[in-house]
C-alpha cells in the first residue's frame, strides 16, 4: 500500500473509530500497540483529534475549490456574454421558468422580460445573472444531470425546502457540494437553514394511486 493509499486509510479507520466511539484499548489492539494504558488512552485521543483535523481541512479545501470554481466561471460569462445570451441559456438551453429565474435572481417577470429586449441591466444584476448561469453550469459538470429540474425537487421528504427556495451567491458552493454527493441533504440544512424542520414541513405526504402514478394525500 502507498503512503497516501495508507494515511486515507488510517484516516478512515480513525473517524470510524471515533463515530462508534471505540475505546482506546480496543484502538490499540487493531493497530496491535502494546504500552502502558495511559500511553495507548493519550496516542488514541492525538490521533483521532489529528483525522479529525485533516478532514475538516479537506472539507475546507473542497469548499474553496468549488468556491473559486464558481467565480472563475461567472467572472468569465460577465466578460463573454451578453445579457441576452445569458437569458437564453437560462430559459432555452437549462430550460429554466421565468417564475423560478425572478424568484432566484431576485427580481420581477416583466424586469427580466425587459432585460431581454433592451439589455439595460445594472452591474450587480449583471453579476447576478452570470452567476445563477454558472451555477447551473457548474452543477451539470458536478454530476447533475438536469440542474433546472434538480434545484426545483424537495431536498427531503416531508419537507418542502428545495434549492429554489434558499439559493443566493455565497450559498452556491454548498449546493454544488450536495450534487457532487459530498453531503447529504439533512447536513447541508442543518448547517444553511437551522429551522429548516419548523418551517418547511410538509402538510402532505407522496403515495402511490390506484393506477400506479405518484399523487399526494394529507399527513394523518
Amino acid at each position: 500500500m502507498s503512503g497516501s493509499a495508507g494515511s486515507r486509510q488510517e484516516l478512515r479507520d480513525l473517524l470510524l473509530a471515533f463515530e462508534r466511539s471505540e475505546t482506546s484499548a480496543e484502538w490499540a489492539v487493531a493497530r496491535g500497540t502494546s504500552t502502558n494504558h495511559r500511553a495507548i488512552d493519550a496516542q488514541w485521543r492525538e490521533d483521532v483529534a489529528l483525522a479529525r483535523g485533516r478532514h475538516r481541512e479537506a472539507e475546507r479545501g473542497r469548499h474553496r475549490n468549488r468556491r473559486a470554481w464558481l467565480t472563475t466561471r461567472r467572472r468569465e460569462l460577465v466578460r463573454t456574454r451578453s445579457v441576452q445570451e445569458l437569458l437564453h441559456e437560462l430559459s432555452t438551453e437549462q430550460g429554466m421558468t421565468w417564475v423560478d429565474m425572478s424568484r432566484m435572481l431576485r427580481v420581477s417577470v416583466p424586469a427580466l422580460r425587459k432585460w431581454r429586449k433592451a439589455g439595460g441591466v445594472s452591474p450587480e444584476n449583471r453579476d447576478r445573472l452570470a452567476g445563477l448561469v454558472a451555477f447551473l453550469q457548474v452543477l451539470y459538470e458536478a454530476g447533475v444531470r438536469d440542474p433546472a429540474q434538480w434545484i426545483t425537487q424537495p431536498l427531503v421528504d416531508g419537507y418542502t425546502v428545495t434549492i429554489l427556495d434558499l439559493y443566493s451567491t455565497e450559498r452556491a458552493p454548498g449546493f454544488v457540494d450536495l450534487g457532487a454527493s459530498d453531503v447529504t441533504p439533512v447536513m447541508l440544512l442543518d448547517r444553511i437553514e437551522p429551522q429548516w424542520r419548523e418551517t418547511h414541513k410538509s402538510e402532505y405526504e407522496v403515495v402511490s394511486a390506484e393506477d400506479g402514478l405518484p399523487a399526494l394525500r394529507p399527513r394523518g
